[in-house]
């Protein structure tokens, strides 16, 4: 039997010198790219991360205002942001749908609200507004410990959701019978009676004569239809800033923010006004004060003024010569009605005079911006109602001034700018009721009727601060000075 070769191990045949440097150097060059690939995907990971604490972390919280102790973030005031930009949006479309041109919007309002997260510069309006509702906030809580719940927020803000309810149409009279007519050729003569062109200023309104206003019936199932159509409105604004075609709230985008982001940026600082504008008007706004009744006879020159008062001096009527001989054609009988001395829309000069004069005595002529003046004081009541229009200035008054002393108390970065004269009538009004697509009005108690909203989308008509020559200065001819 043959025997089986024994095997015998063999060693390695060892590699030249020439053959162990190449290998060396294959080895090298694939440790290098390994060290390389890692490197750059550590840089990779770290750049990825840094922008990622960046974006989520560090600029969100980045500070952009500060009210003493309260530090105003980045991420709030992009909430904020967004929020104007598409109410800005949505009211463009409600014009251009109400006008019948068509709903579009500029491709730069469209990146405006996508790219509200990377502006460089911040919009100065949107910083201030912050600050101002901050300064609000902190002041209410201090002075009248001011603290709504946010039921307290919903229930306010549910009024610009609720429909309205209209007056019944007014039947229109049926046309009367034709009468009829011989006919017959008559020649009348006419001389027109051509009043010479005058200059009249209106110095004031008329006696205002109070009238009674019909309480409207609450409409039925108002507050079903306000609750739905809020929820419908937060529910689209949690949305994405990308606009979705056919949809009806967010057609352009809609802000990305939560319902309690809407109750607190936009809800809360108007409900802290009107409550705040409420307190300070029980206290420090009279509405009942000192007013009189006038009438003047306006003239372009102090002779005129002096011929006119001496006619009044010999028994002359004064109606009849405000009819006649008076510039001021536009109040009759020469009536300017009634007025304060404080907040009177009359001019410092005519005021100061008026209230010297007796009641039914007359004025020595008095020289304004307008001509000169007689007036007659025809009524005095030591505690008569002011009217509304200067009520709201008293009570827009009494909260700028309450806010600007909490302004000048507080610590704020950075400091806000002066106000040019003359200065913004509200602060108060910070945001505007939800622009709210006319499609979405809805019928009582049934929130997926189609028509028009009432309320929202439009903000309540504020009364602004008229200089106290403004009613003396309207001319409605050439050549009298317009303040």
């Amino acid at each position: 039997m043959a025997k089986k070769k024994k095997l015998e191990s063999r060693a390695p045949v060892p590699l030249t010198r020439g053959q162990l440097s190449r290998v060396q150097q294959e080895q090298k060059k694939i440790r290098n790219l390994y060290a390389v690939a890692v490197a750059i995907g550590t840089l990779v990971v770290l750049v990825v991360g840094l922008a990622v604490v960046t974006t989520f972390l560090i600029r969100p919280n980045t500070q952009v205002a500060r009210v003493n102790d309260t530090s105003i973030s980045r991420a709030t005031y992009e909430k904020l942001r967004r929020y104007s930009v598409y109410q800005t949006l949505q009211n463009n479309l409600l014009q251009q749908q109400y006008s019948g041109s068509s709903s579009q919007v500029s491709d730069a309002d469209l990146v405006a609200l996508r790219n509200v997260a990377d502006e460089s510069n911040l919009d100065e309006a949107t910083v201030s507004q912050l600050i101002n509702d901050e300064l609000l906030r902190q002041a209410s809580v201090q002075q009248f410990d001011m603290k709504p719940s946010e039921q307290d927020l919903k229930t306010y803000v549910l009024k610009d959701f609720a429909p309205q309810p209209t007056p019944p149409a007014t039947p229109e009279p049926s046309p009367a019978a034709p009468t009829i007519t011989s006919t017959q050729s008559v020649t009348v003569s006419v001389t027109p009676n051509t009043p010479t062109p005058t200059l009249t200023p209106t110095v004031g309104s008329p006696t205002a004569t109070p009238s009674l206003t019909a309480t409207l019936p609450p409409v039925p199932g108002a507050e079903q239809t306000a609750v739905a159509l809020y929820n419908r409105y937060v529910e689209a604004l949690d949305q994405s800033v990308k606009p979705q075609p056919g949809t009806v709230f967010c057609s352009v985008g809609c802000p990305n923010i939560s319902e309690s982001d809407y109750l607190k940026l936009i809800v809360e600082p108007r409900y802290r006004h009107d409550k705040v504008v409420d307190k300070l008007a029980a206290t420090e706004v009279m509405t009942q004060v000192e007013q009189i009744h006038v009438q003047h006879i306006l003239t372009d020159t102090e002779e005129g003024a002096k011929a006119i008062k001496e006619m009044l001096d010999k028994g002359a009527d004064f109606t009849k010569l405000a009819n006649t001989q008076s510039k001021d054609t536009a109040a009759k009988n020469g009536d300017l009605g009634w007025t304060p001395k404080e907040d009177s829309s009359f001019v410092p000069e005519f005021t100061e005079a008026a209230f010297k004069v007796p009641v039914g005595q007359y004025s020595d002529p008095v020289k304004t911006q307008f001509g000169w003046h007689i007036i007659k004081v025809l009524e005095r009541d030591p505690k008569r109602a002011l009217a509304q229009d200067i009520v709201e200035r008293k009570k827009t008054k009494a909260y700028d001034d309450w806010l600007d002393k909490a302004r000048q108390a507080a610590k704020i970065e950075p400091a806000p700018t002066p106000t040019p004269a003359p200065p913004t009538p509200l602060v108060s009004q910070p945001t505007l009721p939800p622009a709210v697509p006319p499609t979405l009005q809805t019928t009582p108690g049934t929130p997926e009727a189609g028509g028009t909203p009432t309320v929202p989308g439009t903000a309540p008509a504020q009364a602004t601060p008229t200089q106290a020559a403004t009613s003396v200065s309207t001319p409605i001819s050439v050549g009298t000075p317009t303040p």
